[in-house]
């Protein structure tokens, strides 16, 4: 969810906006609008800025919960030159401000220009001119494109890695991440949300506390993101979302600790074309691959959904390696968890979620855009199918948003959000506390 304010929020829920765009690209005192802020009313402290800016479409991120993975989105700027300006800009600006951060924002008039809020943090990959040469285009990607490179060194010596001189990483996947992004690839902390990092290793959320089933022993080149989407993220039901802040950030797919809360709330007030409805595919088979000793995976475990085979017959089953796992140190449990947390979520099995995961396609206003990629929202519409019941209609049902794309030129958002069966679960409780500290989800599925 977008962090706002109160005057924000007052000009955002009116029925009647004139949104005002404002474009800053890292070291440079000008910035660029959509339009003429002291004209529009907006108060405070004023940056240089020249109203060239034409409203962008905006940048869309969607997620594969699943496979544990994230696109990479992309952001479109145009600002129309003036007298050879921005060209001026583009053309001797030292450094070059290709490979430079940017900051897309968006207020309101009347409003103090402190006030207006982040939506994109994103880094210029190239510009170039429109074909009639009347503007510029500055063409950004989000922060995971830093995570497309190829790690040759080992970031504890500098030396190549190799057989002789391995990279070996131990911890829960939060603190593998960062051990990436920090020290990989030499990162700021500034660029993660450790906050949310440390709440999913927290003892309250009970999911990674005293669970460390992975030891790596990386000694050949990888690439950052497919490594951690294919041996972190996947195997631990987790998948990576780039907030407002341009800050990598994680989700888990289990609802947090304390149960599943709406961030947004969809209604037909803000909904403005009748949802589309589609569903996933059934899960129920997983085969994990682990115990790697450099050449092979020593070990294989397998996971039947039963009550979902009998049911549905032969569904889709998902395949995770992970050279990192490890049954010295628990892996077999943590697999064993992490099935029966996706089989709930996907097996179909579920009291009042029969079949697969359904999702809907959401076309909303503008004033939805606070809701972001992994927030729970709420739906409440006379004509969506009620999957729980036959009936049609819902009344504040909960989804996983899993895509959003807005179009700010049109003022409209658009949404793919995913029900997995959140509506009226419980608190997560502790499983066996006895024995270990972990929590699993509310409600349980067949596992043998």
């Amino acid at each position: 969810m977008i962090a706002t304010n109160a005057s924000w929020d007052a000009k955002n829920s009116a029925l009647w906006k004139k949104p005002i765009y404002v474009f800053t690209v890292a070291g440079e005192t000008t910035v660029y609008t959509t339009h003429d802020l002291a004209r529009e009313g907006v108060t405070g402290s004023l940056p240089p800025y020249e109203p060239w800016l034409k409203t962008p479409q905006g940048a869309s991120q969607s997620i594969d919960i699943i496979n544990g993975t994230s696109s990479i989105g992309e952001l479109l700027c145009e600002v129309i030159e003036q007298g050879g300006a921005v060209r001026t800009l583009v053309s001797t600006a030292d450094p070059p401000v290709e490979g430079r951060a940017i900051v897309l924002s968006v207020g309101y008039p009347g409003i103090p220009y402190a006030d207006f809020v982040p939506l994109q943090t994103y880094q210029l990959y190239k510009v170039v001119p429109s074909k009639g040469y009347t503007s510029w285009l500055f063409h950004s990607r989000d922060p995971q494109v830093v995570a497309k490179r190829t790690l040759y060194t080992n970031p504890i010596n500098g030396a190549a890695i190799s057989e002789s001189n391995p990279w070996i990483v131990q911890g829960t996947p939060a603190e593998i991440t960062q051990a990436v992004y920090l020290f990989a690839l030499g990162r700021s902390e500034d660029e993660i949300d450790r906050d949310r990092m440390q709440q999913i290793d927290s003892g309250a959320e009970g999911l990674f506390k005293t669970v460390r089933p992975f030891l790596f022993v990386i000694n050949q080149p990888y690439e950052a993101k497919q490594f951690l989407e294919s041996e972190i993220y996947k195997p631990c039901g987790l998948y990576p979302v780039i907030d407002n802040l341009g800050q990598l950030s994680l989700r888990p797919f289990r609802a947090p600790a304390a149960g599943p809360t709406a961030a947004y709330a969809f209604n037909e007030d803000n909904i403005v074309v009748l949802p589309e409805f589609d569903r996933q595919e059934v899960l129920n088979s997983i085969v994990f691959n682990l115990d790697y000793n450099g050449s092979e995976y020593k070990s294989e475990l397998v996971y039947v959904d039963a009550e979902s085979v009998s049911l549905y017959g032969r569904g889709q089953q998902l395949a995770i390696q992970s050279q990192g796992l490890r049954t010295v140190l628990g892996a077999q449990w943590f697999c064993e968890e992490m099935a029966r947390r996706m089989f709930r979520r996907f097996g179909g099995t579920i009291a009042g979620l029969r079949g697969g995961a359904a999702k809907i396609t959401v076309e909303a206003m503008l004033m939805t855009l606070p809701a972001w990629v992994g927030d729970y929202v709420s739906v409440t519409h006379r004509l969506v199918p009620d999957v729980a019941t036959g009936n049609l209609g819902v009344t504040n049902r909960l989804y996983e948003v899993i895509d959003r794309e807005p179009d700010y030129a049109r003022g409209r958002m658009r949404y793919v959000l995913l029900d997995t069966g959140l509506t009226g679960l419980a608190a997560a409780h502790n499983f066996a506390p006895s024995a270990r500290d972990f929590l699993i989800e509310g409600v349980g599925s067949a596992l043998y």
